[in-house]
């Protein structure tokens, strides 16, 4: 019953394969739990999986102390029951979890000052790695690229003579982004010295070895050159953009965000002004 839950996620709702993953995982531990501790295995059949109780759900999540984790955990089996009862018409839980009530958390945003310094200036330089480096960088502080985003990046989807990146985000949604001059001559330089490795796949990045750049490289590229994760560079994007007065909309576009409440709780970390040019913006404010 996991892996068609999960087959059904990756194909029917476009699930990410860090999403299926951890799915997985929180499945597999809920139903080593129950074999332990009660003798099932939720996992097996419906009619197996009714047999969980509240008390039961109860007991399996206070193994975890921090609320972000059994609010994950909540949502596995909640995403579960969901297709027990509506892919596969059977009846599900007596009674669904509720998530635990989250603090509230936001993006960290690098300051100009402190940021603007950091970042290589990779048009003056020859060497690979400085440039491969450097791309990443802006790839996702200039561009605003999730670190998945940039390390899935193909040649087929860098559009130099356009000026355009095509790319592919979450729920296999595509946005468009300029090609702004420093990044242009950035990438012109480094697909000069990419050709030269000849590596054997599409992929942008590349080891020094010509083999893809994973996700967990460009974190530590991240790390050991700006002191942060990758993601700080994303909210960085676009809460500077925000600071000079882009309209939060366009900001939206160019995060590939689906809904405009994922952008808005930007603006609780920008000036007051800010809020104001929202209201201007929005529809809806």
């Amino acid at each position: 019953m996991l892996e068609d839950f999960l087959s059904y996620l990756a194909g029917a709702q476009k699930a990410s394969p860090h999403t299926i993953a951890a799915y997985r995982r929180d499945l597999l531990q809920w139903s080593r739990f129950c074999q332990v501790y009660h003798g099932f295995d939720p996992l097996v059949s419906p009619t197996e999986w009714r047999r969980a109780s509240p008390l039961h759900i109860r007991a399996w999540l206070s193994f975890f102390p921090r609320p972000s984790t059994r609010a994950r955990k909540v949502a596995a089996l909640r995403r579960m029951d969901r297709y027990i009862r509506r892919i596969l018409r059977e009846k599900g839980l007596s009674s669904l979890p509720t998530s635990p009530r989250l603090p509230k958390s936001l993006p960290r945003a690098l300051p100009e000052s402190h940021l603007l310094p950091l970042l290589p200036s990779g048009n003056s330089e020859n060497d690979f790695i400085t440039l491969r480096d450097a791309l990443g960088i802006e790839l996702l502080y200039g561009s605003g690229l999730r670190r998945s985003e940039a390390c899935a990046l193909q040649l087929s989807q860098v559009h130099l003579p356009a000026r355009e990146l095509h790319i592919l985000g979450k729920g296999n949604k595509w946005r468009v982004l300029p090609l702004y001059p420093y990044l242009h001559g950035l990438l012109e330089k480094y697909l000069a010295l990419r050709a030269e490795l000849n590596p054997s796949h599409a992929y942008l990045l590349c080891t020094e070895k010509g083999a893809p750049l994973y996700p967990k490289a460009l974190y530590r590229i991240i790390r050991s050159q700006l002191g942060t994760h990758p993601h700080a560079l994303r909210h960085s994007f676009a809460t500077h953009l925000l600071r000079h007065g882009a309209n939060v909309q366009a900001v939206r576009d160019l995060l590939g965000h689906s809904s405009l409440a994922s952008t808005q709780k930007y603006l609780a970390v920008t000036p007051p002004e800010l809020r104001a040019a929202y209201q201007k913006f929005h529809p809806r404010a």
